[in-house]
């Protein structure tokens, strides 16, 4: 599983908002770091680490909800759940394959093809998710949601984006 990148900044001393900013920003650029090797599809572990990182994101907004304003809040939610979900669907068929091509490995070769067709469907279902996934990333970028989401971020809790971890790619 994909290490959390560590919130830089937050103690049990900082101020609510503050805390807020920071791990919600962390979070986000965690998620994106994670978009390059999601989109090429070379690595399933990318894809993975991405999934998780937007359901830290998810559990941070959650916890930080108190900070933003409802109606914009609830917006900006519902593109980080978006994300979330769309990964999700792929993840899970990224995890049926792998199950299958183990389970295959142990089959008589008459049990053989019904496996094998299985795995065939779900991969195709796959390639679907991919373009999904890539769809979804340009809906972001022609919305300049992360710049947008970082300055939302930033208006609400007063965080100094240059303390925090790399930005994401753009």
């Amino acid at each position: 599983m994909a290490t959390a990148w560590k919130v830089r900044g937050v103690s049990a001393r900082s101020a609510f908002r503050d805390a807020a900013g920071r791990t919600i920003l962390t979070r986000w650029r965690e998620m994106m770091s994670y978009r390059d090797g999601t989109l090429a599809g070379d690595d399933i572990e990318e894809l993975h680490a991405m999934r998780v990182s937007s359901r830290r994101l998810r559990a941070a907004m959650d916890a930080f909800a108190g900070a933003f304003p409802e109606q914009s809040f609830r917006r900006n939610l519902r593109v980080v759940k978006r994300v979330t979900d769309t990964l999700g669907e792929a993840r899970d068929l990224d995890v049926a394959v792998e199950h299958l091509r183990e389970l295959a490995a142990g089959l008589d070769a008459s049990d053989q093809p019904g496996v094998d067709g299985l795995i065939a469907r779900y991969r195709a279902d796959r390639e679907a998710e991919t373009a999904h996934i890539a769809r979804l990333f340009a809906d972001l970028e022609h919305d300049r949601f992360g710049p947008r989401f970082e300055r939302w971020v930033t208006k609400h809790t007063g965080v100094d984006v240059a303390k925090l971890n790399p930005r994401p790619p753009a």
